[in-house]
């Protein structure tokens, strides 16, 4: 991240404690490389990471204009002055992860709480513009063979394009595409919302007690991005996954997370503000690679589409918890 984008201004609440506000503008765009020796003199050993697309929306449709360039649909960002909407140029992302000391590994049990707040506007509410604002990778990570996502890919005229590098999603991510709090899991290479902020018109994704959550969407390859795809997540809830909002005001998300995919898998146990939202069971995450335990890897702030705001995420308390 850029520092200076960084602050810990004191707490309005007149408590003399102070919050750290991570900050988003116009300057930030592309990767940054972390200067660890730099910036980090406790922890010189550089440390590997790695990116991933930011793969398909959950909100509104369209989720962007869908532009046919040389016969094949696009995503168009209206702030992206590129013809690839993938150009690294039009993503900004301003984020903290966690030290060594605080990565554990793959299949721990870990809580983790954020009390956070986001803006009250929200600079583009209509395109679907992908905001991840806290995330959980698995680093290594090995890919999902997929027999019956190859053979759609096969049947959508992709098999002779060349080979894409695949990168893994986050297997768990707190989002605010258009401004609406919502979480979503993983599933190899599907992505689920799982809980989400009610939204008037907008709240048509029919989750139910004891199933798979049904809106779930393919990551890779970016041929299948945005087509349903089906997981072995089963979501348990009392009356509905509902979040409360963030904007503009304070709220704390506890997550239990114990993600996996041998035997039955893993779970994710979410809470908001004391109150119990959802726990996802199922394959959580990726396949491990060989003889290289992976780890959990929180990491929390902005990862977007480039959207012409200044726009800031405060933190009152992270809180990490191994059990």
């Amino acid at each position: 991240m850029d520092e200076q984008l960084l602050s810990f201004p004191k707490d309005e609440d007149g408590s003399g404690d102070f919050l750290a506000r991570i900050t988003v503008d116009k300057t930030i765009t592309g990767e940054k490389k972390c200067d660890v020796a730099a910036c980090a003199k406790f922890e010189v050993e550089p440390e590997p990471s790695q990116g991933e697309p930011l793969g398909p929306s959950f909100m509104l449709e369209p989720r962007m204009e869908i532009a046919a360039e040389g016969g094949t649909p696009k995503k168009k960002n209206p702030f992206c002055p590129f013809d690839d909407p993938a150009d690294k140029r039009c993503m900004q992302r301003q984020e903290m992860r966690l030290t060594k000391t605080y990565q554990y590994p793959f299949e721990q049990l870990v809580d983790y709480t954020i009390r956070f707040r986001m803006p009250k506007e929200v600079g583009n509410e209509t395109d679907s513009l992908r905001w991840v604002i806290a995330q959980w990778k698995q680093e290594p990570a090995q890919q999902v063979v997929d027999a019956a996502q190859a053979e759609v890919v096969k049947n959508a005229g992709q098999a002779d394009e060349p080979e894409e590098v695949w990168e893994p999603s986050p297997f768990l991510a707190q989002r605010y595409d258009d401004g609406v709090l919502h979480v979503t899991v993983q599933d190899g290479d599907c992505r689920c919302i799982v809980a989400s902020e009610k939204k008037p018109a907008s709240w048509t994704h029919g989750w139910e007690n004891g199933k798979s959550p049904p809106d779930c969407r393919f990551t890779f390859p970016s041929a299948l991005e945005d087509r349903q795809c089906v997981s072995s997540l089963i979501l348990e809830f009392n009356g509905e996954p509902k979040l409360t909002t963030a904007r503009d005001v304070w709220t704390e998300l506890k997550y239990e997370v114990r993600p996996g995919r041998k035997g039955s898998g893993g779970s994710v146990v979410l809470v908001q503000d004391g109150k119990f939202v959802v726990k996802i069971t199922g394959k959580i995450g990726y396949d491990d690679v060989p003889d290289k335990p992976p780890k959990q890897k929180f990491k929390i702030g902005h990862y977007r589409d480039i959207m012409n705001t200044t726009d800031s995420m405060d933190i009152d308390r992270v809180s990490v918890v191994a059990k």
